[in-house]
């Protein structure tokens, strides 16, 4: 439509107008019944639209449930120190920081004379597992321990955050998501065989979901690691010796023997140290120990002082090691986890870096 033949019309629709053709509604009528009802519509809408986006999550929660009541239970625990009143409070646990696994992926790094600084799959993920087993195992009886908090801090899987991760990867997203979680439930069943296990965790960036070419972080619930702790929790629901936190989410509070432990991925987080120190305006309490991953390193870093202490960065090294993304950003490091012995009335008593 040219602008003459828009000129035409208006000058039309003035005439009509001039000569009354146009009716009005009555202001009676605009103040007593069609605002009342403009409202009662904006609020049924925003009501369903809440509505739909819980159905949604609520419907996935009993899909999950659903499938896991299909499969072959596993067997409970042989050990129950919280069952057992002749086991005492212990006053101390284990806080077992993993991180970063990146299921599904297959990786190949080598160095400058091209030595293989890293292979990876998910037949060496479960060598690393079971070594992760044993030497958790042989700190518990070492240490007189009873208690395993198992922090997840993200990455969980590899997912697809570009085009170049399909040529390495093992499995497809939704393959991978449920082959970890099987696998995880099986190892925290044999865990806690010697200990009690409570599972936290917060989400990270690789398992993100990013439609309609969303950016990082933009649809924070479309996050398949929530999918895995909804398994978990469902899968280990019989098991007396874990307890699965299934709500996972970017920040996560958990307290270990009184002190306060901030869980985060660490990916977009540049200054963690003013972060915890901004956290004690924003959620009113100190935090005492920040454990993050996605840098595939290990760090400690003391950072400000609360009452109980000094507050102390953890950033736990990768299950998968490195990577050519994170040997290209010179941040790699070998494959690892954190073991803190933390004690009722004292906090880090001891830390042991473990080598997968």
């Amino acid at each position: 439509m040219n602008a003459e033949t828009l000129r035409k019309a208006g000058v039309g629709v003035k005439l009509v107008s001039d000569a009354g053709m146009l009716g009005e509604p009555a202001v009676s009528d605009m103040s007593d019944g069609y605002i009342e009802r403009q409202k009662v519509r904006d609020l049924t809408r925003q009501v369903n639209e809440a509505f739909r986006s819980e159905s949604r999550a609520e419907l996935l929660r009993e899909t999950v449930a659903e499938a896991i009541k299909n499969l072959s239970p596993i067997e409970p625990p042989c050990y129950a120190p919280r069952a057992n009143p002749n086991v005492p409070p212990t006053t101390k646990s284990l806080a077992l920081a993993i991180g970063d696994i990146h299921y599904g992926a297959e990786i190949n790094c080598t160095g400058l004379y091209g030595e293989v600084l890293n292979h990876y799959d998910s037949s060496v993920f479960e060598s690393r597992m079971e070594k992760l087993l044993d030497e958790t195992i042989d700190i518990l009886e070492k240490e007189g321990i009873n208690t395993v908090e198992v922090l997840l801090v993200g990455d969980l899987i590899d997912g697809i955050l570009r085009q170049s991760q399909l040529m390495r990867l093992e499995y497809g997203i939704v393959d991978s998501t449920i082959r970890l979680a099987e696998y995880l439930s099986h190892w925290l069943k044999a865990l806690s065989n010697v200990a009690f296990v409570r599972v936290s965790s917060v989400s990270g960036n690789h398992s993100e979901i990013r439609p309609l070419r969303s950016k990082n972080r933009e649809f924070e619930d479309e996050n398949l690691e929530r999918i895995i702790l909804w398994y978990l929790k469902n899968r280990l629901a019989s098991n007396y010796n874990i307890e699965v936190d299934d709500e996972c989410r970017r920040l996560n509070m958990v307290e270990i023997q009184g002190f306060s432990f901030l869980l985060i991925h660490g990916d977009g987080d540049r200054n963690i140290e003013q972060m915890c120190r901004d956290s004690v305006n924003l959620y009113g309490k100190p935090v005492d120990f920040v454990v993050c991953g996605h840098k595939h390193r290990e760090e400690s870093i003391p950072s400000g002082v609360t009452s109980s202490g000094e507050t102390v960065i953890i950033r736990t090294p990768s299950i998968c090691g490195m990577d050519k993304y994170a040997q290209s950003k010179w941040y790699g490091g070998r494959p690892g986890a954190i073991a803190t012995v933390i004690e009722k009335g004292y906090g880090r008593r001891c830390v042991y870096p473990i080598k997968l």
